[in-house]
């Protein structure tokens, strides 16, 4: 709805004021437009009054040559002001000194063509009952410049004369022979040609039935004609040109190399929506409004580019942690079962004795984090793959970063002792046997002590040893030399000298726990066989999910990141924590 639409405006050279360089325009009127969309055709009429029109940015606004916004070179000049009176708009324009050569052709009468530019806010939409024509009135609606252009969207944008309207009047009877219409009945209505010719179309439309192509599109068989597919197959030719090292598959051969434009295109056609002599960024345009395969189309192509760009980005402390997948976002309580009873011998009559398992709960839950984002229309008719490349990248990157931080303020919470478990404990407690009882620098004293009260802990019995094995030392970066130096292979002349953790414990260091503490030092076990942290997705969006949309706030495509995450402490006999000297 709020898509940029042209039509066609008034010059009039006779008010041309050579001094001030200004001249007066009629930007737009009430008369209706004939316009097309996916329904068919229809009458477009603008609403005049002034509660109706927001002239706010139209005036002040640019005079631009044939619509370019892209381009301070393009703007020739400014609207100085504007009204309406409830039949049209009227304008003064003021030339830029810069725009000497296009000012001197407005005033021979050599360049005659304008066009307005306005976003529809709100319409109206009503049906006449006899005929069945459509008329879509805009009661809410903004211009936002005027423009030069060598060929107006239809005639009526040109300066009338008496030879230009015998002209037309000609071209209007040649239109109605060959469409078999009564030539009188279109020049006694008023049509411009662009009018006359959208009513010729419609009636050869009719007769003819519907367009039998000698020529089908590249994606019509083989599966093509499955939006899902086409969808994929088109998505992986495209990301094999983001990234060369990707190998596409053998249904994006036809689309290798085509850019998004023509992939754009491809969509329309498919839609039987005809591109005959539409430029780039009007086909961009009617892809990314007219049909939603387009937008999603690029939607999985940010999607591609940002997994790709998570794998390559992962956060470090999740080695600790195990993975999950939760269902929704209710509370998740992960049963934690004790060692099971001793083997007892089955007696002579073939008695098994009953045993318990000992059980503890705690629980965490899902929540929902995102953002959105835009790529301008700009970048899509330019076939600017970098804009996609580059939103994977800093969004994987923000992603990862995002969810370590969320691990480490997990972890360190409470002033660096943890969350509280289901036994009102943190999960760093003396009680629990997995905190020192004072800091201490790394050192093999205090190595060993970390990896001793890790194979003692006990399973929720308090009897039985589990023997939990060390296998992590997670640092701060002000740790990461000293760490490595204890961790160092050395081959030592004397046993006494021997290191006894080279290679036992692989080493992780995040930079945000120096934020918490530059001195305080974890080891944790093997998350697979004792999970200690556990992060979690929502099942069937693991890591960031894409959706794509044409855009409202943007002129282009919006993309919305949205991550469904979370985590917490399952259990606290696989990590131990020393504060550090």
């Amino acid at each position: 709805m709020n898509e940029l639409n042209i039509r066609s405006a008034a010059l009039e050279p006779s008010t041309f004021n050579a001094e001030n360089r200004t001249i007066s325009v009629v930007f737009a009127s009430s008369a209706p437009v004939r316009r097309m969309d996916l329904d068919g055709a229809f009458e477009e009429r603008l609403d005049m009054t002034q509660p109706a029109v927001d002239l706010s940015e139209l005036i002040g606004g640019p005079v631009l040559n044939s619509h370019n916004r892209s381009d301070v070179n393009a703007v020739l000049g400014v609207v100085e002001s504007a009204q309406v009176d409830g039949e049209r708009g009227t304008a003064t324009i003021r030339f830029s000194e810069r725009a000497a050569a296009i000012m001197s052709d407005v005033r021979q009468g050599i360049l005659r063509s304008l066009s307005v530019g306005y976003v529809i806010n709100q319409r109206r939409v009503d049906k006449d009952a006899a005929t069945g024509v459509r008329t879509i009135t805009a009661t809410r609606w903004t211009p936002k410049e005027i423009s030069f252009v060598a060929i107006p969207a239809d005639s009526a944008a040109k300066v009338r004369g008496e030879m230009m309207e015998q002209t037309n009047e000609n071209e209007i009877r040649v239109i109605a022979q060959i469409a078999g219409l009564q030539a009188d009945d279109l020049i006694a209505r008023n049509l411009t040609l662009d009018q006359a010719r959208a009513e010729a179309f419609e009636a050869i439309k009719r007769r003819a039935g519907p367009p039998i192509r000698s020529a089908q599109p590249a994606a019509t068989a083989n599966g093509y004609d499955d939006p899902m597919f086409l969808r994929a197959a088109m998505a992986d030719a495209i990301y094999m040109r983001i990234n060369p090292a990707h190998k596409a598959g053998e249904p994006a051969r036809p689309f290798i190399g085509r850019s998004m434009v023509r992939q754009a295109e491809e969509f329309l056609r498919l839609r039987g929506i005809e591109t005959i002599g539409l430029s780039d960024a009007a086909i961009v345009d009617r892809a990314l409004h007219s049909t939603s395969d387009f937008p999603l189309l690029l939607g999985d192509v940010a999607n591609k580019e940002l997994q790709q760009q998570m794998a390559a980005a992962p956060a470090a402390i999740k080695q600790i942690c195990r993975q999950a997948t939760i269902n929704d976002f209710r509370n998740r309580y992960s049963v934690q079962l004790g060692q099971a009873p001793t083997l007892m011998k089955v007696n002579e009559n073939g008695e098994f004795k009953s045993g318990t398992i000992a059980e503890g709960r705690e629980s965490y839950k899902l929540d929902t984090y995102g953002r959105i984002f835009g790529i301008n229309r700009q970048s899509i008719v330019n076939d600017n793959l970098s804009a996609f490349s580059d939103i994977g990248r800093l969004f994987a990157s923000a992603a990862a970063q995002f969810e370590a931080q969320f691990l480490v303020d997990l972890v360190t919470a409470n002033n660096g002792i943890g969350p509280v478990m289901s036994d009102n404990k943190k999960l760093f407690d003396a009680a629990h046997g997995n905190l020192a009882a004072s800091g201490g620098a790394i050192s093999d004293t205090t190595l060993a002590s970390a990896r001793l009260a890790l194979r003692s802990q006990k399973g929720l019995d308090a009897k039985t040893p589990l023997d939990v094995a060390a296998k992590f030392l997670v640092v701060p970066a002000a740790l990461e030399t000293t760490a490595e130096k204890y961790l160092a292979s050395i081959y030592p002349a004397q046993a006494a000298n021997v290191n006894p953790f080279a290679g036992k414990l692989t080493l992780i260091v995040d930079p945000r726990l120096d934020a918490k503490s530059a001195t305080r030092w974890y080891v944790a076990a093997d998350p697979v066989l004792f999970p200690n942290i556990e992060y979690a997705y929502l099942a069937g969006s693991e890591g960031v999910q894409v959706e794509t949309r044409a855009g409202f706030e943007v002129d282009g495509l919006q993309i919305r990141a949205r991550l469904d995450f979370g985590a917490g402490a399952l259990d606290y006999r696989g990590v131990y924590a020393n504060p550090g000297a």
